[in-house]
């Protein structure tokens, strides 16, 4: 208590207050501060009376009481002090209003009798809140809002901007702006003189309790007339008087649409004036205010339109929003189906709105699976992917982000892609990249489009043979087909799609055929890191129609690519020798292509080859290749001199001796017998 008493004396002190004449216990702590007082050079027997002059130097308390008590005591500087000291003041937003002076001017004159103008009609809207008479509060009304005149010609507030600038219009930072302008740098004005005098408890107690439409009506424009004149100050304070809550309920789809468009007007503002009232309306659960804009909407779409720029913001809030809690509680209030009905219906009248819902429908894709179920539904689903097949009706933006919200739905889970199968969307993208040029280039986004396009059938039609089959048959292959032999950056994702399509079904071969699939397949041989996948549809395709494939691969474009891959990197040369093996096994034409002897020497390049890649130190790929010279022999139509030309006997021979791998001497010593049984030795 001791050491109290002396801070709080210091503190009297530091603060210019040289006396402590109107302390309760004045002398008590002036001896307390006397006993604890700190001179380094003097004795503490020094007479300390000098302390309460004006010009007396200020002890450090902190120091002195680190001495009495022998402990480190940190010594916080002035300004810290003074910080701290004014967070825990509290200040009045409208307390820079200017006084008016003594000798009034012309101009204190006027705001005098503005001010008791103000004070007569707030306590006639006192009194009707009190005794709640209609008639006194719809006149007090009706002169207050005599005063603060509307911002519009016609008695309403602005209309609400289109498209990006408008979107940039509408944020808080220059709502913010807006409204300080308009209110004027200085807070003398009406609204702040409005707030100052108390006029705001009023109009919320009768916006609680008024059951009286006409009255309803007319305090909520003067709510907003109010808000829209003050600055974020007004608005703040008004959140804090708990006038959210209170205007809430005037949302419901049974109420007057007057009543209801203005309420979504003090929503609007609530949402894009400051980062804390958002917060605020966010905290009044003011969500599902939101959502029952959207029900019933009249034909002029206001209130779709103030509720797409509320979600928007609320959704964009800045700081540690929890964005995937409020998408969720968003879903479970039946936001979804309501916002793709409403996008659809305002598209043709506001394309800037319509592009603001569908980044809504984009920051929602972007959300758990949980919300992703929701939008993966038959209530939503078809909505959004009639959007992309109208590309032409809807902005190209708009499409850009619903092709968005497809592909972050085939990023999730299987049934969302199945949902996705059901609503027709492999149809609807293979549609969009068969744009011709022409109505391709009349799209601002079409590359990125085609990008998100590509993408989104890569994730459907990776494991599903059904979706392969299905993206065959409404014509996938030639726009992917082009994209691979442009060189496109989105050839790595094409190319899994057209060599997947030939393991699909006999269906989607029968597509492959008309667009030249053996050969498109064969030319992919000689692509890095393609080689597999193609050699493997390839097979597969030999396997189901051998005649067909054969007679292509027999050919000297496919003999080429064969032989090609004996002469590919190792990696890849492994990986392709037992898909090899089996078309060498399989396609007596193809075998027979591949060992035949041609030139002025009378070899195979095939075999040449071959014999070479014998020295490769994988035992497993020596005897891959042992089984493949073994089909060539078989099938060979002059098997000796195949053996001669290729001098296999010295080759066979030195495996058998010489090699480590039991199994690659077995399959030699069966083929050098067969030399022999032959007679070709």
């Amino acid at each position: 208590e001791m050491v109290a008493a002396a801070a709080a004396a210091q503190q009297r002190l530091h603060h210019g207050r040289t006396s402590l004449d109107g302390h309760p216990h004045g002398g008590e702590v002036l001896n307390i501060l006397i006993q604890f007082a700190e001179r380094p050079d003097e004795s503490l027997s020094t007479n300390y009376s000098d302390l309460l002059r004006r010009d007396a130097p200020v002890p450090r308390f902190a120091a002195l009481l680190a001495q009495r008590l022998k402990t480190p005591w940190p010594s916080p500087s002035d300004s810290a002090l003074e910080d701290a000291s004014s967070s825990l003041d509290y200040s009045d937003p409208f307390s820079d209003l200017p006084p008016v002076s003594l000798k009034p001017t012309h101009t204190d004159e006027a705001a005098t009798r503005q001010r008791e103008l103000l004070r007569g009609h707030i306590q006639q809207l006192q009194k009707a809140s009190q005794q709640k008479h209609e008639g006194v509060a719809i006149d007090a009304c009706g002169k207050l809002l005599e005063i603060f005149s509307p911002d519009g010609p016609d008695g309403s507030m602005h209309p609400i901007a289109e498209g990006k600038e408008g979107s940039r219009a509408n944020s808080i930072s220059v709502s913010s702006e807006r409204a300080g302008s308009r209110s004027g740098e200085s807070r003398a004005n009406e609204a702040a003189v409005f707030m100052s005098e108390h006029g705001m408890l009023p109009l919320v107690h009768m916006l609680s309790s008024s059951d009286s439409t006409r009255v309803n009506l007319k305090l909520l424009e003067l709510l907003n007339a109010i808000l829209q004149r003050g600055g974020v100050a007004v608005c703040e304070t008004a959140c804090l008087l708990g006038v959210i809550p209170a205007v809430l309920r005037f949302t419901e789809p049974h109420l007057p649409q007057g009543t209801r468009l203005e309420a979504a007007r003090f929503i609007h503002t609530m949402c894009t004036r400051s980062v804390l009232t958002l917060q605020m309306f966010v905290a009044c659960y003011g969500l599902p205010a939101l959502v029952r804009l959207l029900l019933s909407p009249a034909e002029s779409h206001e209130l779709v339109l103030f509720s797409i720029d509320a979600m928007k913001s609320v959704l964009d809030m800045k700081g540690h929003s929890p964005r995937n809690d409020l998408c969720r509680t968003f879903v479970e209030l039946g936001v979804l189906e309501l916002l793709m009905h409403a996008l659809h219906e305002i598209n043709a009248k506001h394309p800037g709105h319509a592009e603001r819902a569908s980044e809504i429908f984009l920051l929602f894709s972007c959300a758990d699976t949980v919300v992703k179920a929701q939008i993966a539904t038959r209530l939503v689903l078809p909505g959004l992917i009639r959007v992309v097949e109208r590309p032409h009706e809807f902005g190209p933006e708009v499409v850009l982000k619903l092709l968005r919200c497809i592909k972050h739905l085939c990023m999730g889970d299987a049934s969302h892609m199945e949902a996705l199968q059901r609503a027709k969307a492999v149809p609807t993208l293979v549609a969009m990249l068969k744009l011709t040029q022409a109505q391709a280039h009349a799209m601002s986004s079409w590359a990125e489009m085609r990008n998100v396009c590509v993408n989104a059938l890569y994730l459907l039609c990776k494991i599903s043979r059904s979706r392969q089959e299905e993206a065959a048959i409404n014509g996938v292959l030639p726009p992917l087909q082009a994209l691979i032999e442009q060189g496109s950056p989105l050839k790595q994702f094409a190319l899994p799609i057209v060599c997947d399509i030939a393991k699909a079904s006999k269906r989607a071969r029968a597509e492959l055929k008309h667009h030249r699939g053996v050969q498109f397949y064969l030319g992919l041989l000689a692509t890095e890191f393609w080689q597999e996948a193609a050699l493997d549809a390839l097979l597969v395709w030999l396997l189901d129609e051998g005649a067909y494939v054969s007679k292509v691969m027999e050919g000297p474009q496919g003999v080429q690519a064969l032989q090609g891959v004996m002469d590919c990197g190792n990696n890849s040369f492994v990986n392709m020798l037992e898909p090899l093996r089996q078309i060498v096994y399989n396609s007596a034409p193809v075998n027979r292509a591949l060992g035949k002897l041609a030139g002025h020497a009378g070899v195979s390049p095939f075999v040449s080859s071959l014999v070479k890649r014998l020295r490769h130190q994988d035992a497993l790929v020596r005897r891959l290749l042992l089984d493949i010279m073994t089909s060539l022999y078989e099938h060979h139509r002059s098997p000796k001199l195949l053996v001669e030309r290729h001098r296999l006997k010295p080759v066979l021979t030195d495996i058998i001796e010489n090699d480590p791998g039991v199994l690659v001497q077995n399959v030699a010593s069966r083929l050098f017998r067969a030399f022999e049984a032959h007679d070709i030795l």
